[in-house]
């Protein structure tokens, strides 16, 4: 999609950016829900670890749009974020390709497995990550989209360093967002460049166009099983804990 406004003004510039918006919001939705999936089968109930996947699949399923300095993910960090995009952008070959095909996600993961994160390496990552998913999931209150960031990038350091997890999961799960973004891509009318270089556009129109009515119900269904599942999880592990307190106190 492209973000660009054209000759028609503010109101298509509104149009656009509402559009961008919601198919972020989409690919965040996704994310959260496979990252839970994964999570809770690695996992399980009883510890909060599941949530590292959860939060590193939603921030990793918006970020093949790196690859336009107008989406919300390349402002993220302002000018930093922005040039890095314009880069991504040239050496891609503008949006909406190398980034958005199979090629693109095998470039990803090589780099990312060459670089050895270490721990530390690791936590800045996943705060990054926490930092993407955490603006477009919360609502943006009060214009303060900026602090959400680094309150965002900040806790979810402190996270990942409280929680026990082997760093290789971390790569391997932005793999995991990564294809759920070409795979929300390939849902809607525009498709993808499946095997850029070839420009044949792959698509499976099921949410017909970009920020259609039909692709909002099924974010907003995937949100709210999400927030259910956590209200669930939230309750069950309060249980968990207070009855080991009280097992613990009557020793």
């Amino acid at each position: 999609m492209d973000f660009r406004p054209s000759v028609g003004g503010f109101r298509t510039c509104v149009s656009l950016a509402y559009l961008s918006a919601m198919m972020e919001r989409s690919h965040a939705a996704m994310g959260l829900t496979v990252g839970a999936g994964i999570g809770l089968a690695a996992f399980g109930v009883d510890s909060s670890t599941w949530l590292i996947p959860a939060i590193a699949v939603c921030g990793a399923a918006i970020l093949p749009d790196i690859d336009e300095p107008n989406s919300s993910v390349s402002r993220e960090f302002g000018l930093m974020s922005r040039g890095f995009s314009t880069l991504v952008n040239k050496l891609a070959g503008g949006h909406c390709k190398l980034t958005h095909s199979i090629l693109g996600l095998a470039i990803v993961m090589v780099l990312l497995g060459l670089s050895a994160l270490g721990r530390e390496e690791s936590a800045i990552l996943f705060g990054l990550l926490a930092a993407s998913a955490w603006r477009i999931v919360l609502p943006r209150i009060f214009g303060l989209k900026r602090l959400f960031v680094l309150v965002g990038a900040g806790g979810g350091w402190y996270f990942y360093h409280s929680h026990l997890i082997g760093d290789p999961w971390l790569i391997a799960l932005v793999g995991v967002g990564w294809l759920v973004h070409l795979l929300g891509d390939y849902l809607t009318a525009g498709g993808i460049p499946l095997l850029y270089p070839r420009e044949h556009m792959a698509s499976c129109p099921i949410f017909g166009a970009t920020g259609s009515g039909l692709e909002t119900v099924f974010a907003t269904v995937l949100y709210a099983g999400v927030g259910v599942g956590l209200a669930l999880w939230y309750s069950h592990h309060s249980q968990i804990t207070a009855i080991h307190s009280f097992l613990t106190q009557w020793r």
